[in-house]
């Protein structure tokens, strides 16, 4: 599966992780406040320890994950909503705007897009044009938060 957003790191206590999520991938959708979220995105830094604990696969595993996650998972909001709901088709025609306003021109198949691809995949990488958010995570067992430093980031596959 792709990877769908941008984790990083904002802030790490004794009983809670607050992380800022970045969509890189259209298909990310809205960040949840479910404990099967939360979950996914804690099991990112120790994905042995979920299969262990939850068991083999349970990261994909709606059923297992959702059980585990309720046991592990205290608390978990959304703040900090940017750019939320995300209007891909909005997106696009900004895109095709800054195209034309380059002097390309759609009639030109090929290297419009070429063009159009590229500028997609920019505006993915560039995270004040990207859907965001802050999640909050306070876990039932704080061990989940062994390890996790402030400024950690890495790309997740978590949805739900």
């Amino acid at each position: 599966m792709a990877s769908l957003w941008r984790v990083r790191v904002t802030r790490v206590s004794d009983n809670t992780v607050e992380l800022t999520l970045s969509a890189i991938h259209p298909d990310a959708g809205e960040p949840s406040a479910s404990a099967a979220f939360a979950m996914r995105l804690l099991a990112d830094t120790d994905p042995e320890r979920l299969d262990r604990e939850a068991g083999p696969g349970a990261y994909w595993d709606p059923v297992a994950l959702a059980e585990y996650a309720d046991r592990v998972i205290a608390a978990v909001s959304v703040t900090a909503r940017r750019r939320l709901p995300f209007d891909e088709d909005a997106a696009r025609r900004a895109v095709e705007a800054e195209l034309r306003a380059r002097g390309l021109d759609p009639a030109d198949a090929t290297a419009w897009q070429a063009a159009f691809l590229d500028a997609w995949r920019a505006l993915w990488q560039d995270p004040d044009r990207v859907p965001s958010a802050d999640l909050e995570i306070r876990p039932a067992d704080v061990s989940w938060l062994a390890g996790i430093i402030q400024g950690r980031e890495w790309d997740t596959a978590a949805y739900g």
